[in-house]
């Protein structure tokens, strides 16, 4: 069996610039995870004061969460909160509708970037991926790792049919990894929001899933995770079961557990 991935989404001006800064920094402790995704999950909407909101929550998270570590790690968070600061500066500041327009007309009104809103919840949804991905992707330097992707299990097109007549399909991942030499992968989607996990995600892991036991794959993480508390991934998850059937077990990964994705471990050959 051979599993392989073609990249698919959109690329978007700006991720190495506001981005990747911000996710070089938040995999040094699990706090800056939680703060993001605290500021992920409550700003989520373009407002006048968006900016300063953000900035007041990484300041009282600085002072009562980061008072009791030690210096290098103080410096850490203010490097995290400088760019985090940042990011939702730049992206909701119409020079960078101007930038991104230059960059790819097309998609710019394709997706609707000329408005705030419609930026900021990109490139939330953006940044989000990338912290996750982060966590993922040393562990298949050596193999095969992509994001936004399709998956090809022996060249056949891994999708899910939904919708009225299965009149719509479902065929992409956000983060998926593969090492053939111990046949293991791991396969995530992200939500911010728990409940934009909806009925073709599930389909789509149901269809992974198919695949990957019918091939007897030994081990593999299949999961969603959110900038959300556990439980109400649980809920969610719980909430699509209900009109579906047959149900599957995969990972619900709440923002208390992203930064264990880290720790995961590749089984060694048996």
């Amino acid at each position: 069996m051979t599993i392989s991935f073609n990249r698919v989404d959109e690329n978007y001006y700006g991720i190495d610039e506001y981005v990747k800064p911000i996710v070089d920094v938040i995999v040094k402790h699990d706090i800056f995870i939680r703060v993001l995704c605290e500021i992920l999950n409550t700003f989520d909407t373009y407002s006048e004061h968006i900016v300063n909101d953000v900035k007041k929550v990484l300041e009282l998270n600085g002072e009562y969460q980061i008072k009791d570590m030690d210096q290098a790690l103080k410096d850490d968070y203010t490097l995290f909160s400088e760019r985090v600061y940042n990011f939702y500066w730049v992206v909701v500041n119409e020079d960078f509708a101007v930038q991104l327009r230059r960059y790819d007309e097309e998609l710019y009104y394709k997706r609707g970037l000329r408005y705030a809103d419609k930026r900021l919840q990109r490139y939330r949804g953006i940044l989000f991926e990338e912290v996750v991905s982060a966590m993922v992707e040393s562990r298949f330097s050596e193999s095969d790792f992509c994001t936004g992707c399709r998956i090809y299990i022996d060249g056949v097109r891994v999708l899910a049919r939904y919708g009225e007549g299965n009149s719509s399909h479902k065929e992409t991942i956000d983060i998926a990894g593969w090492n053939n030499e111990v046949c293991y992968g791991e396969f995530y989607e992200c939500k911010i929001n728990p409940k934009r996990f909806e009925l073709q995600n599930y389909k789509f892991f149901v269809a992974i899933k198919n695949e990957l036991d019918k091939n007897k794959v030994p081990h593999y993480v299949l999961a969603l995770v959110s900038a959300d508390a556990q439980e109400h991934l649980k809920a969610q998850k719980e909430y699509i079961e209900e009109c579906l059937s047959p149900a599957i077990d995969f990972e619900v990964i709440g923002r208390e557990g992203i930064f264990n994705i880290l720790s995961y471990r590749i089984p060694e050959i048996a």
